[in-house]
């Protein structure tokens, strides 16, 4: 049964143009996906019980590109028959679609598209690394019915609605921008004047699609750019957007410039309502917020305290398609809740900054995202009996995927809880979403028909007395140690048994190894108050953390962690760790503990054994081959399907 609490997330929201089913919807972003992969993937979330999706952004004029013209768009006639098959599956699966209108402005990449990207002025883009052509008066007029013209579009291929896509650091928020508009013509001048070209487009749009087609406007609360729009500013212009012609307001946090972080899991939860909370008082329209909300229970508390009126999930629901759902019947505790890991943005990353045709939109643990058409967890043709070694994210993927499928599943786990390694990726600062993974994984093997061993180690003898028909092996991986002078002296620690909390710190720290175990537990202690240095071979530290997170992490890092690359350290002593430089310089670094952060191998004891024995058997995730979640779980997906 569902708790009553959420019962405020399920009330209809009755609009003169529109009613939607809940308060719930998919909010806007992009994907890779083509035509019938992006239909499966939205169709999949409708059947999930949002009330409404709201596109992608998609392309009002040819010059709009952000990487390409493979881009959605609607920015011809032609362009209309090519969404329709979309949005009646969308419709038909149970929820209302919404088209998001974009021009890419200055956050078009040249060096894909071809041609120089427009703005307002020439300011150049640190997204994109290039100089933009200042539109000309007349070019600007032409981008207005260019949106007005898209919507209408939009409007015939049967979508319920368009949003107007003036956030982010696009074309519409560059214009808004005191930083990137400095124009003297009617669409440049005082916080009032810059808002011409999105009013404009408002009632050029209003104009074309009528009073009975919704019209709502995604902007910026407060850009987080140095001397951009502020929350004052939106406080102005709120009212104005409302009686130019929108229906709904959409709120976000921030340019893809901006300096705070906006996605990761360093973030609080719900941590931009503030901002819709504060254009609620202005305007008398449905305002809408999103960002952050991976918990019903933090939904049901913002409309509570009246601070939205709708709440949009966009990762949330790539992770669990029937997050909704699932809140809808009351369970809750089911949910695959997003870790705000930043995984799928960094392969959209790839797409933009690499030029990687082969990037796609993924989820870290939710494999089948992008694939949903292709059913690919089926009943198995011939239940077996399949035994799964560890606990850890891979351990349990895989007797999840096989257990749905028909299969009898046990898992050993020699540990008392389930959760592997994620519990300690879990400790550092920051890290807490990580646990997640563990809840998701933990309820699954509690609802499924998998039998659970805790405490209990695996060997070839219960293999032998079990006759299972394959083994998955999931034991994961153990530290490397280095073979460095000293680094066998009783205060020299490996960093996951600092995260257990099984080793003793002094306050002088050096820890061996920046990549992201090191980091990390530098940063754990720095927190502590230990004084900690990180020493890298490498020039630069936590390479193997995604770029969405890594800026944020170091800049953390570097506030309280003294960070030393292209330096080896080649001695433990007593009290200092010897190292030197790139030009053979030699210092000593004052220790206390040490330590050992050199990486990781993969748990091979059991393959020898399991060689010998004749058994069919599979090695997923670290023990396998040490990387990231995303990996392992995807490994396990595909040997699951395939059991």
């Amino acid at each position: 049964m569902r708790d009553s609490t959420l019962d405020i997330l399920f009330e209809p929201l009755e609009m003169s143009n529109i009613t939607f089913k809940n308060r719930f919807f998919m909010a806007p972003i992009g994907t890779t996906y083509n035509f019938q992969q992006l239909t499966d993937y939205m169709v999949a979330r409708a059947q999930g019980e949002v009330a409404f999706i709201t596109t992608g952004v998609t392309r009002v004029h040819p010059s709009g590109s952000a990487h390409g013209s493979d881009e959605p768009s609607l920015d011809k006639d032609s362009d209309i028959e090519v969404h329709i098959p979309m949005v009646k599956a969308v419709q038909k699966a149970g929820a209302k679609i919404i088209a998001q209108l974009n021009h890419a402005g200055r956050y078009s990449f040249g060096r894909y598209t071809g041609r120089q990207s427009v703005a307002p002025s020439p300011i150049a883009s640190r997204y994109t690394g290039e100089t933009p052509r200042e539109l000309t008066t007349q070019e600007t007029d032409e981008l207005v019915m260019a949106f007005a013209e898209a919507a209408l579009r939009a409007r015939k291929a049967g979508f319920d609605g368009v949003e107007l896509c003036a956030c982010s650091g696009y074309l519409i928020s560059e214009f808004l921008s005191a930083v990137t508009n400095k124009r003297e013509d009617k669409y440049g001048g005082d916080v009032l004047q810059r808002a011409h070209f999105l009013l404009s487009i408002l009632r050029e749009t209003r104009n074309l699609v009528g009073d009975d087609f919704n019209i709502c406007v995604k902007f910026d609360g407060e850009d987080g750019m140095k001397g951009g729009k502020t929350l004052e500013d939106s406080l102005i212009l709120a009212p104005m957007i409302v009686e130019a012609g929108a229906d709904r307001l959409h709120i976000w946090a921030g340019w893809h410039e901006a300096i705070r972080p906006m996605l990761p899991m360093s973030v609080p939860r719900g941590a931009f309502s503030y901002l819709s909370a504060a254009i609620k008082e202005v305007v008398d329209v449905p305002v809408s917020t999103v960002g952050r909300i991976n918990d019903p229970y933090v939904a049901a508390g913002i409309l509570a305290k009246g601070e939205a009126d709708l709440i949009g999930v966009a990762r949330p629901v790539l992770c669990d398609p029937d997050f909704v759902k699932k809140t809808m019947e009351g369970r809750t505790r089911e949910i695959r809740r997003c870790t705000a890991c930043c995984y799928c943005f960094d392969q959209i990353m790839k797409l933009l900054m690499y030029g990687d045709k082969e990037a796609e939109l993924k989820c870290s643990i939710n494999p089948e995202l992008g694939r949903e058409g292709e059913n690919l967890v089926q009943p198995a043709s011939r239940k077996k009996k399949i035994i799964v070694v560890g606990g850890g994210p891979a351990g349990t993927e895989a007797a999840r995927v096989a257990a749905l499928r028909g299969h009898d599943v046990t898992l050993y786990e020699k540990n008392d809880t389930l959760g592997g390694m994620i519990k300690l990726a879990a400790v550092p600062p920051h890290k807490e979403e990580l646990n997640n993974i563990t809840d998701y994984y933990t309820a699954q093997m509690e609802i499924l028909p998998v039998e659970v061993k805790l405490n209990e180690v695996f060997t070839i003898e219960k293999a032998a007395a079990e006759k299972p028909d394959a083994v998955v092996l999931a034991t994961g991986a153990v530290e490397l140690v280095p073979d460095i002078p000293g680094i066998r002296k009783e205060h020299v620690v490996i960093a996951l048994d600092v995260l257990r909390g099984d080793a003793s710190v002094g306050e002088n720290v050096v820890v061996i190894g920046g990549g992201m175990i090191g980091v990390e537990t530098a940063e754990y202690l720095a927190m502590q108050g230990k004084k900690v240095a990180v020493v890298e071979m490498l020039k630069s530290v936590a390479n193997d953390v995604g770029p969405s997170m890594r800026w944020g992490l170091l800049a953390r890092l570097h506030k309280m962690v003294k960070v030393v690359t292209l330096t080896k350290v080649i001695e433990v002593k007593d009290n200092a760790v010897v190292v030197v430089d790139q030009d053979d310089n030699q210092t000593e670094i004052p220790a206390d503990t040490v330590v050992v952060a050199a990486g990781l191998k993969a748990q091979k004891d059991l393959c020898t054994v399991m060689d010998q024995s004749g058994i069919e058997y599979y090695e997923i995730g670290c023990c396998s081959e040490p990387g990231q979640i995303a990996e392992a779980v995807a490994d396990a997906f595909a040997v699951g399907c395939k059991l």
